[in-house]
């Protein structure tokens, strides 16, 4: 069957999806020790987060692992103490001691890798789990605005205590993708493909923030000008504009969580700026292509599973 490039996108964006025997999979493993920690202390909830709550998660490769973050509230921050209190290695040992106390758990070897516990499956799935406690607080311990309350978790971190606003940030892609017509997630799952194969060190929730405030501004300004939207257009304009992006801090509007670009120094940033602008100089190219050549070409950004050729079974 020949394919047009518009099919070989749609036959791409499919394929990231989840499988439904390893959606299956994921959700038994994580329903399974949620269920267990909650039982053994009623006063513990448990919730996903990461790419999973955000729903932003792509098919792993065969020899990829394949992390489940599931954030184990322990309760609520009131007051900073000027000594003592709940320490962070304090908050892990008690989601170890809970998980080691069920066998099959044990069994896989569970460690403190802080700011988590973790165990693997024989599956390539790992299970991480992060202590939390709500902020009913509204202020760090510096003393620096964390408000409102009741929003965002205290989670442990180089042995100390920092914000982070999972439940905000993953409504906040939402209603982003809501916003763009629903083209933000598929989008963000293309863009992971790309980062996966080209360049691997750009953490996958920085890439979200920047996607969330690009896709947006680059669907208004063609419904602005009466164009057509399409996936390989997307592509080409998130990477045009996101050569600057990638040099600023990026955050999500109003969260409470860290700025997601921490993790870079200048000179990492600057490579990554480089490394966008050349794909955003392919990715051009190809629109003077054929299909077949433009398959191809598109296939060098973003490998296994786009189509090889627009001869596709």
């Amino acid at each position: 069957m020949a394919l047009n490039i518009t099919q070989a996108f749609n036959l791409f964006k499919s394929k990231l999806e989840l499988s439904q025997s390893f959606q299956e999979e994921v959700t038994t493993h994580h329903n399974a020790i949620r269920e267990w920690i909650e039982s053994y202390d009623s006063t513990i909830e448990t919730k996903l987060i990461g790419s999973l709550q955000r729903k932003t998660r792509i098919q792993p490769w065969s020899e990829d692992i394949f992390d489940i973050d599931i954030l184990v509230i322990l309760g609520s921050f009131y007051n900073w103490l000027p000594s003592g209190g709940i320490k962070p290695e304090d908050a892990l040992e008690k989601i170890e001691d809970i998980v080691t106390e069920h066998g099959t758990y044990e069994k896989l070897g569970v460690e403190t890798d802080n700011p988590t516990i973790t165990f693997e499956y024989e599956d390539n799935v790992k299970v991480e789990l992060v202590p939390a406690y709500l902020d009913q607080i509204g202020k760090a311990p510096d003393g620096t605005s964390t408000l409102p309350v009741g929003r965002g978790y205290w989670i442990p971190k180089n042995n100390k205590w920092v914000i982070a606003d999972y439940d905000y940030d993953a409504e906040h892609i939402a209603s982003s993708n809501e916003n763009s017509d629903g083209y933000l997630i598929p989008i963000i799952k293309i863009l992971k493909a790309a980062k996966r194969n080209l360049f691997p060190m750009m953490k996958s929730y920085h890439l979200e923030v920047i996607a969330a405030s690009l896709i947006l501004i680059i669907i208004n300004y063609y419904k602005e000008q009466k164009w057509q939207i399409n996936y390989p257009s997307l592509v080409y304009n998130f990477f045009l504009l996101g050569k600057d992006e990638v040099l600023k801090a990026a955050n999500i509007p109003a969260s409470k969580s860290p700025s997601s670009d921490g993790y870079m120094s200048i000179t990492e940033k600057q490579g990554l700026s480089t490394l966008f602008d050349k794909i955003a100089e392919h990715c051009k190219k190809t629109f003077a292509m054929s299909d077949n050549e433009a398959i191809e070409a598109w296939r060098k950004l973003f490998d296994a599973p786009f189509p090889v050729s627009a001869y596709h079974e």
